[in-house]
């Protein structure tokens, strides 16, 4: 009984023993789950605190971006070209725009030290980067969000703990950071190159009613004049000037020599344009009785009817050894010997006009060399200049210009008026092509030289914004091309792009498209064909790293398009109503098919303008932007407009101006806005 009480009691003094280790387990047990769940609310609060830092700094470096952005499109606009200003100012409102964001967000930068702007561009191989900060230009923005600060009273300050601070712990220190760039661009400029490119340097009625007769003839005697200014030579005479400030023979003011013969072989010899054979030449022309001229030769007096030579009532030719002074003498009906005296050395006699005859003697001592030849080449049909034009080729040359203008002009009052402005007309209007008139790219013909201008400026900017974008051009008018470089007989400069034809040498598609001139290669219109060549060239040189965009212009109507094509030629799964619906009322805003009007304009072809269309489609389907920019009343506005829409791209259009100046200006703000269409910032991530 006695052991039994004593069991009985140990046992219980174990019992109590065991429940007192339980609870300091309990306690101990307690205190850690205590502070797992303080670390995972702490944990729970860093986390959450740093995804709100990290959404912060993305936001604050995509605004802080697209500030530069914005600054780069303002400058375009504003046609600022000083990049150095443009960027310091860009700068600076990225950092604020970083600070500004940040703080809504509910977090401090500083933007001396949390905000550093520099570049990222993109390689040739359009894959890989370069990446540098603290220089311009800048394109590229890192913004680093800090809770570093030691001092809890700090913006700045590190985040405070609840329960850390029982393992020792009082506050963590929690960074983010985002970049932001703007991508480089892969540009094709696509130019109309049709004849109409260069009526607002003619004599044409839509012309001169919006410019003014004055306003015409000044462009073409400033075209005169700067060809005169070029000194331009024969390829195979660099003695003679194809333009010389004299002009050419009788064709020796901008007015011009009214002829009234409605004889061209007349106006030929009037105007004193031809040469002698290999022995000088009298020639003059008699209304009545070519036998009462007589020619004095050294010594004596010689009747025509004895000398040699073709002698007709309208052309009295006969030659003159070299040396031999030349007397004319003239018995007029009214009775009378009369004589000159006019010497061979002299090359021109003049004329007289009385009842009984009118004299004209040209070119008394002149030799084959001394014909006048008419100031352009030609190319023969491997683009070589032909040389210096024969005395046969210019007469036929010249010819060809006085049958046109005996024929034309006259409601400009400017018909049979042989001189510079009329024989610019002649060039520009009738022999526009660069295998015709190789020169005429020299002059400002508008509205091409407008265009010209505009180019030369987005070639500019490009070079100068300095984000490694890259040009390439198409050209198009009754077809199209890919400009490959610049080898054209004449241009006085080459270029070659060795197959770069998408290229980071923008200045030299600018050579190659101030090398040019309207109707360079034809004449008539095909833009569809121009966009194909487009896309072409971006699908096989466009980068795969850059924003491919395609620059469109034209100043009229899409005439030339595949042979049959129409509504049945359409794309499969073509729906009118989802591709042109741009104010999303279901319904499109533009269909083209037979009723189709260019612009509200009649006569416009509305195959060639679904062609068009449909060829911006598909560019915009590969991913394309299509920017366009119309100029003049003859353009479709509405083909224009829509491709830009449907495409997502900017639409400039440019009125018909009063004066080429004002065009040209407008032309090259156009261009300059489309210079200034970077993309908008994105977002560096780890696949970049």
């Amino acid at each position: 009984m006695k052991r039994t009480s004593i069991s009985l009691i140990v046992r219980h003094l174990k019992y109590h023993r065991r429940k007192g280790v339980f609870f300091v387990l309990a306690v101990v047990c307690l205190m850690a789950a205590m502070t797992f769940v303080g670390m995972s609310v702490d944990l729970g609060m860093i986390t959450v605190t740093k995804t709100r830092m990290q959404a912060a700094a993305d936001s604050a470096a995509l605004a802080a971006a697209q500030e530069i952005v914005i600054g780069i499109r303002s400058a375009a606009e504003q046609g600022e070209t000083d990049m150095q200003t443009i960027q310091a100012i860009a700068a600076t409102a990225a950092k604020a725009m970083a600070v500004d964001v940040a703080e809504l967000n509910g977090f401090y930068i500083d933007p001396a030290t949390d905000v550093t702007l520099g570049n990222r561009l993109l390689k040739e191989d359009g894959v890989t980067y370069t990446e540098s900060f603290g220089t311009p230009p800048y394109n590229m923005v890192k913004v680093e969000i800090r809770k570093t600060n030691e001092d809890p009273t700090q913006a700045d300050a590190k985040l405070p703990l609840i329960f850390a601070p029982v393992v020792g712990e009082r506050a963590q220190s929690i960074r983010a950071d985002a970049t932001a760039f703007i991508e480089s661009r892969d540009i094709v400029a696509v130019l109309d190159y049709s004849g109409s490119m260069a009526f607002d340097s003619q004599m044409r009625s839509d012309t001169v009613n919006r410019l003014g007769l004055s306003g015409v003839i000044d462009g073409l005697d400033d075209i005169w004049d700067t060809l005169v200014a070029s000194d331009v030579r024969f390829s195979d005479d660099f003695a003679t000037q194809k333009f010389p400030v004299t002009g050419f023979g009788n064709i020796n003011s901008y007015g011009g020599t009214y002829v009234s013969s409605n004889n061209t072989d007349t106006i030929f010899n009037q105007l004193d344009l031809g040469g002698s054979d290999s022995e000088s030449q009298v020639r003059f022309y008699n209304r009545n009785n070519y036998r009462s001229f007589m020619v004095e030769l050294g010594v004596g007096v010689y009747d025509l009817n004895v000398m040699s030579g073709n002698l007709d009532d309208r052309i009295n030719s006969f030659r003159v050894p070299d040396g031999y002074s030349v007397t004319l003498w003239d018995y007029p009906n009214q009775g009378g010997w009369q004589s000159g005296p006019h010497t061979s050395d002299v090359r021109s006699l003049g004329s007289r006009n009385n009842d009984a005859e009118w004299i004209v003697i040209t070119n008394p001592s002149v030799g084959e060399d001394d014909y006048v030849a008419f100031p352009q080449e030609g190319k023969a049909a491997n683009g070589n200049r032909k040389g210096k034009p024969s005395a046969s080729e210019s007469e036929a040359l010249w010819k060809g210009y006085i049958k046109y203008v005996k024929n034309n002009l006259s409601s400009y009052g400017y018909r049979k008026d042989y001189g510079y402005r009329t024989l610019m007309q002649y060039l520009i209007s009738q022999k526009k092509a660069n295998s015709e008139s190789e020169d005429l790219w020299r002059a400002p013909i508008y509205p091409h030289h407008g265009m010209k201008e505009g180019v030369t400026m987005l070639a500019a900017f490009l070079n100068n914004l300095g984000y490694g974008d890259h040009l390439g051009l198409v050209t198009y008018a009754t077809t199209s091309r890919i400009e490959t470089g610049l080898w054209d007989d004449g241009a006085d400069v080459t270029v070659d792009l060795a197959g770069e034809h998408l290229t980071n040498d923008v200045m030299a598609i600018n050579t190659i498209q101030r090398h040019k001139q309207a109707g360079h290669y034809n004449g008539a219109t095909g833009i569809g064909y121009g966009l194909e060549d487009a896309s072409d060239l971006l699908d096989d040189q466009g980068r795969y790293g850059a924003q491919k965009a395609i620059l469109l212009m034209t100043d009229g109507q899409s005439n030339k398009y595949p042979s049959g094509y129409g509504t049945g030629s359409l794309p499969p799964g073509w729906n009118w109503n989802d591709i042109t619906d741009f104010d999303d009322d279901g319904s499109a805003n533009l269909v083209i098919d037979s009723s189709y009007v260019s612009g509200g304009n009649s006569g416009g072809n509305w195959r060639a303008a679904l062609h068009s269309f449909v060829r911006a489609k598909e560019a915009y389907d590969a991913g394309y932007t299509v920017h366009t920019i119309s100029m003049g009343d003859g353009a479709d506005t509405v083909l224009m407009d829509a491709i830009a829409r449907m495409s997502g791209g900017e639409y400039v259009h440019i009125a018909s101006g009063t004066s080429n100046a004002q065009m040209e200006i407008e032309l090259e703000a156009a261009f300059a806005v489309m210079a200034g269409q970077v993309p908008p910032a994105r977002l560096l991530v780890d696949s970049d």
